[in-house]
Order: C-alpha cells, then sequence, then structure tokens
C-alpha cells in the first residue's frame, strides 16, 4: 500500500488515510485512498461487527459511483427562472470485498 497524506474535510489539518477520524478536531471519515481498485492485489481488511472484530483477506471491487445534486431553482413571480442552487448533494459508492482464501485463517474473529 503506498502512503497518502491528505487532508481533514472539516478542519483542513493533515490527516493519515489509515485512521478513522481527525487527530485535531475528531471529525470521522474513511480514506478509500489506501486501497488501488485496480490493481486486483488483496488486502486484509478488518471491520467491527454485533459478534467481534472480523479480519479477513479480500480484494476490492468498484461496482459504481453514483453522483447525486437535487438543483432549487429561483424564480420570479410569473415562474421564470433567474437562478439555481444545489439544496442536496451526495454520492452512492457501491464496493464489494470479496474474501480469499488464505494459509492463515479466513476470518480472525476477535471479541
Amino acid at each position: 500500500m503506498r502512503k497518502v497524506k491528505t487532508n481533514c474535510p472539516n478542519c483542513g489539518a493533515p490527516i493519515e488515510p489509515y485512521k478513522t477520524k481527525c487527530e485535531y478536531c475528531g471529525t470521522r471519515y474513511f480514506d478509500f485512498t489506501t486501497f488501488d481498485i485496480e490493481d486486483n492485489v488483496p488486502y486484509y481488511i478488518k471491520f467491527k461487527t454485533e459478534q467481534g472484530i472480523i479480519t479477513t483477506l479480500a480484494t476490492v471491487e468498484l461496482n459504481e459511483i453514483e453522483f447525486i445534486q437535487d438543483p432549487v431553482y429561483v424564480t420570479t413571480a410569473p415562474g421564470e427562472r433567474i437562478g439555481s442552487i444545489i439544496a442536496n448533494r451526495h454520492c452512492n459508492l457501491n464496493v464489494t470485498f470479496h474474501t480469499l482464501p488464505s494459509e492463515k485463517n479466513l476470518f480472525v474473529l476477535e471479541k
């Protein structure tokens, strides 16, 4: 994995993509720049579930990215548009982690 340095989207402080929140302001984030989706190299991923923390070897597949913006139009009294603003903006990200058998356990569960 390559080391990527970026900035907090909230306060602008330098952050490490391998951490889950900004050390300065506490903003939580998940940085996908740690995964090179095009190289198809497996990564060990770790995630928290109700059963505990699971670690497994997986490849990452990007299925779809959808950017959605809902414009709101500003009109005059007769209904003529004089401008617009973006009222709602979001991104739907569909990613699949394909687990792989490894020499170690497929799933390691920590309580």
